[in-house]
């Protein structure tokens, strides 16, 4: 006697995946300590003296990058 297996993608699977949040709850507890640790960071004027520049050199290179990648946009 032949087995037969079914497979199917019905309603009741599509309502699970739908219901599946968006974010877990590591995510948010991640996301929560990392904004908790950027304010403590921006009130900590030594540390933030510490990683102005590095933070700037980002943001060049962001900006170079997306020349690069898309050209410049810069209305002038």
């Amino acid at each position: 006697m032949a087995q037969e297996i079914k497979v199917s993608i019905g309603p009741e699977q599509q309502n699970e995946e739908e219901k599946k949040p968006k974010y877990d709850e590591w995510e948010i507890a991640d996301a929560c300590r990392t904004i908790i640790r950027a304010e403590e960071i921006k009130q900590d004027a030594e540390l933030m003296a510490l990683i102005t520049p590095k933070l700037q050199q980002q943001v060049k290179a962001a900006e170079n990058a997306a020349k690069i990648l898309y050209g410049n946009t810069e209305k002038g």
